[in-house]
């Protein structure tokens, strides 16, 4: 039995369709033809950096063709998660909006939930204040788990060290809830209606976007932008179904899958 052919393509933001505020090339066109070709599109993003309006209002300013209503973000997975418990959320105060649910507890949180709040990361206080609140029984939450990203400027470290760290300390293991998570993965095909092996994900991230996605069923494609270091997927070991030089060259190549 064949594998099923391809009806959905999740694309990857940061790294993928741009790098800061400036569009990769070839990104906007690249997305008007898949959808001219039938394909369903979405964003998704393990970005904490600023609420889904904001993306969705960036992309626009890119001519780039996906609304609010087609990204897909951890944080409507946190909410689900937290529903009417206490928490204590480590986030950039714009990203608030994106949780305006949720019950607020600074000093005896259920839930305590690590996103991007800024500047180089989490401060050796910070971390502190969140090892003590799960050792006081509080559960952990990550908003992802990346090792580093991609500034205009370079790499950069990113939440997944400061998860690791709270985690070393505390014995416990952070309920991860965007990529590489597999129930994110599964859940984004449920919305689409998508049988996973019929998705296809677009990343420039070996871990988040390509194996979690590989573990969900679907399959893969890898491109050359954004964070992509040779040695790292060398290393690494793993292989996407396809690897691009960017995501212009994504259209061309959905005949060899």
């Amino acid at each position: 039995m064949g594998k099923l052919a391809i009806r959905a393509v999740l694309l990857d933001l940061d790294g993928v369709l741009y790098i800061g505020h400036r569009a990769i090339d070839g990104a906007r066109d690249s997305v008007l033809r898949l959808q001219q070709e039938g394909y369903a599109i979405a964003g998704v993003t393990n970005t904490t950096t600023m609420p889904r309006r904001s993306v969705a209002e960036k992309l626009a300013t890119m001519d780039i063709p996906l609304g609010e209503e087609l990204l897909f973000t951890p944080a409507s997975a946190a909410c689900r998660l937290i529903g009417r418990h206490r928490a204590k959320l480590y986030v950039r105060p714009e990203l608030l909006e994106d949780f305006s649910g949720v019950r607020m507890d600074a000093d005896h949180p259920e839930f305590v939930l690590m996103g991007d709040i800024g500047g180089e990361g989490y401060p050796p206080e910070v971390l502190r204040e969140i090892f003590l609140h799960i050792m006081d029984g509080a559960q952990l939450l990550a908003l992802h788990k990346n090792r580093f990203w991609q500034r205009p400027d370079g790499l950069h470290l990113d939440l997944g060290c400061f998860v690791s760290a709270v985690e070393y300390a505390a014995n416990t293991e952070a309920t991860v809830l965007g990529k590489p998570s597999r129930d994110f993965f599964l859940a984004l095909c449920n919305k689409l209606g998508v049988h996973p092996e019929a998705c296809l994900m677009v990343g420039d991230d070996i871990e988040s976007d390509i194996l979690g996605a590989q573990q969900a069923g679907m399959r893969t494609a890898l491109v050359k932008t954004g964070k992509y270091r040779e040695e790292f997927v060398r290393k690494r070991g793993i292989r996407a179904d396809l690897l691009l030089p960017s995501i212009a060259d994504l259209p061309d190549a959905m005949h060899l899958l």
